[in-house]
């Protein structure tokens, strides 16, 4: 294949591909913490408000944005057409309702929800130590698995790549930190290092070559990506719930990304670590 052909013979150049957009990622997670307090903006959900959820036919999404003061809309389509409208938490909803359905042919009645700022901000601390305590957790299995720091760490260096260039991603389109994204982050950590897991064993165990054992390896693990892709793509399209779109959007955003973290970050820096252990054996 020619794409394994490139890398075998440019892989110690293409490491720096991946490491270089996790400096990058990094620089934008720390300007949003200086801007937000956090590595992205907070949704309704983490810093209070109020949520209202109408079923519609069609809708004037801007209409309703200028008719609704201090407002974030936005629309589901799939089974039905959902339009979410978020506002602050001492805004009148029944208002915004009325407002709503001036811009839009409404079906049924609205639902509502109300977050106080100091639940959302309750959330928001427990979901911090949710996702650090998984990758944590990750970090020490990796450990436990290889008992090697060098193959360790290349493997812990390969799923922060991927959680933190796919939240620099999603800060980049505008996608704001929620419930069902963290939700996603940490179904993240586990699919952004099984490949990984998959990678380093069959260079540690494997037989052959070592690049040989990497296009093996490779097969397998894009393949296994594919097919996630593509559920999670048809996910992403066919629900008409926002939540399950916010979900499938950072997984896809995490698996196009972990192909570059494990095959280019992982298996190059591996690579040459077991070429030059090999060379002074």
């Amino acid at each position: 294949m020619a794409v394994l052909d490139i890398f075998d013979r440019h892989y110690k150049k293409l490491v720096f591909l991946p490491l270089a957009l996790l400096v990058i990622s990094a620089a934008i997670l720390a300007s949003n913490m200086s801007k937000y307090g956090s590595v992205l903006e907070r949704d309704v959900e983490l810093v209070g408000g109020k949520t209202i959820n109408v079923e519609v036919v069609n809708a004037d999404i801007e209409g309703i944005k200028n008719s609704v003061p201090n407002s974030v809309v936005r629309m589901t389509r799939g089974v039905a057409n959902v339009v979410i409208v978020e506002i602050p938490v001492d805004a009148d909803e029944k208002a915004a309702f009325e407002s709503i359905k001036a811009e839009a042919d409404v079906v049924g009645e609205p639902t509502y929800r109300t977050v106080g700022p100091a639940i959302g901000d309750l959330f928001f601390q427990q979901a911090q130590i949710a996702l650090v305590a998984a990758f944590v957790l990750m970090s020490i299995a990796v450990f436990i698995i290889f008992r090697s720091p060098v193959p360790s760490s290349i493997v812990v260096l390969a799923a922060a790549t991927d959680i933190i260039a796919t939240m620099a991603v999603m800060s980049a389109i505008g996608m704001k930190l929620s419930l069902p994204v963290l939700a996603a982050l940490l179904t993240l950590i586990g699919y952004s290092v099984d490949t990984d897991i998959l990678l380093t064993a069959n260079m540690l165990r494997g037989k052959g070559e070592i690049k040989h054992r990497i296009r093996n390896a490779m097969k397998t693990g894009l393949t296994l990506t594919a097919t996630m892709l593509v559920a999670f793509i048809a996910l992403y399209f066919v629900t008409g719930s926002f939540v399950i779109e916010q979900i499938s959007a950072v997984i896809i955003i995490g698996l196009v990304i972990d192909v570059f973290a494990t095959w280019l970050t992982n298996a190059g820096i591996l690579r040459y670590w077991m070429e030059k252990k090999h060379a002074h054996a």
